[in-house]
């Protein structure tokens, strides 16, 4: 870490310092990683050609290398296009911190007509990880499209628990049917799974469908045992009600 601290703040760098370096992205703790990310973007900014070096580390066969190296480019400018498919593999880490840190770069990617894509493909294919966080990036790039629509709907009744719910919050916020969003978010409220009722039950508050469906069923949910669940719908019913503010 020392070494990293000392590289960064040289205005050259020797061929094989920049090679270690590189290396450091792929390290295997995040307090030697992210320097190292950090001194490449330093060198970066005093003019110090480093791009050669990322483009290898972000082609490395080593996953978290390639991370290093596609966060090490985020924080030199605006996400490079090449970065894209790393950061959208990372997004199915094992590690937490990381997958958001990714989810993060990709709100300052600017070309959503390829970002927005690869987004919704991963709802459908990726891994667990990937499926959840893809669709809280397209909830978070307030992504409303009829196909992104349709892959968050078919989400709804995905194999993982935190995927589906996931998919109820994105759903309250990308909808352009609001009508059959709500319908499908009732159906959730009306199921068996507590956690899952709650959130559908909020996210009605966010979808601000306004119809005697809705609120019958946050009523009914309103007045059941769960005390977590009438608190939700108690919510969901103030922000619909006139004056209220859904989405807050």
């Amino acid at each position: 870490m020392a070494a990293i601290a000392a590289v960064g703040e040289r205005n050259r760098i020797e061929p094989d310092e920049l090679a270690a370096l590189a290396d450091c992205l792929g390290h295997a703790r995040k307090a030697v990683q992210r320097p190292a990310a950090e001194a490449f973007a330093a060198l970066a900014a005093r003019g110090v050609p480093v791009d050669a070096a990322l483009d290898r580390a972000l082609a490395s066969p080593e996953p978290r290398q390639r991370w290093g190296a596609a966060f090490a480019l985020s924080l030199v400018g605006d996400p490079p296009p090449r970065t894209l498919p790393v950061i959208l593999e990372t997004l199915g880490a094992h590690d937490g911190d990381i997958r958001w840190a990714a989810a993060a770069i990709l709100l300052r990617v600017k070309d959503r007509a390829a970002l927005v894509p690869g987004l919704r493909d991963l709802v459908a294919g990726g891994n667990a990880a990937q499926r959840k966080m893809a669709l809280y990036s397209l909830r978070d790039l307030d992504a409303h499209a009829p196909d992104v629509e349709e892959a968050v709907l078919r989400a709804l009744g995905d194999e993982e628990w935190d995927v589906r719910l996931a998919a109820i919050t994105t759903l309250a916020r990308l909808s352009i049917d609001r009508a059959t969003a709500a319908e499908r978010l009732i159906g959730v409220l009306e199921g068996d799974d507590e956690r899952e009722r709650r959130v559908a039950a909020a996210a009605l508050g966010v979808l601000g469908e306004r119809s005697t469906r809705v609120f019958a069923a946050l009523r009914s949910a309103a007045s059941g045992p769960d005390p977590s669940l009438r608190r939700a719908a108690e919510k969901a019913l103030r922000q619909l009600e006139p004056g209220g503010r859904p989405g807050i």
